[in-house]
């Protein structure tokens, strides 16, 4: 009987540890951990994505719209995943890293042009999804890495009230590290 209640104390205490959120959340971030470098061949034109966009705007504002997306959606040579038990990190290029709690809370971020952007970051089913959000619109970026965990798509999507349609495009990378 005495080893009957080891065994299930034991079968209680692994059950507790595997399926813990915390414990899921930072496996699922140490798989999509590391640097990966753009694959232009398998990414999409990001300049023909926005020229597509604007061009359904009016022509009075097209070029103001044209600069202001091509400054927020530059085509990102190096992306780097961090993750701690409770904290996610992407670095872009050479920029700071963006940091924010794994479990999906808002922080405050200053965005590339500068505005204050609210960001949240939280790992969903082994992806990571970042959602930024600000007075002009917002942008989710949705990280998916590949099962033999060699290539990480990241899929955008940019909404704005002053566009007629959302902006949707990929970027590929392949991981260095």
């Amino acid at each position: 009987m005495k080893s009957f209640r080891l065994a299930l104390c034991l079968v209680v205490l692994c059950c507790v540890v595997l399926f813990d959120p915390d414990t899921l959340t930072a496996r699922q971030g140490d798989r999509l951990s590391g640097t990966y470098t753009l694959d232009e061949s398998a990414s999409d034109n990001i300049k023909d994505v926005i020229d597509s966009a604007v061009g359904k705007l009016n022509f009075l504002i097209r070029p103001l719209a044209r600069e202001r997306l091509t400054k927020l959606n530059p085509a990102y040579h190096i992306v780097t995943i961090a993750s701690a038990s409770n904290e996610l990190s992407v670095t872009v290029d050479r920029q700071p890293a963006l940091k924010a709690p794994a479990n999906g809370t808002t922080v405050v971020w200053e965005g590339p042009d500068g505005g204050k952007v609210n960001v949240s970051m939280q790992l969903k089913h082994g992806h990571l999804v970042q959602t930024f959000k600000s007075a002009d619109g917002g942008r989710i970026n949705h990280y998916t890495l590949s099962p033999d965990g060699r290539v990480l798509t990241m899929q955008v999507t940019e909404t704005s009230p002053r566009l007629t349609q959302a902006i949707q495009y990929k970027q590929v990378y392949k991981r260095v590290s």
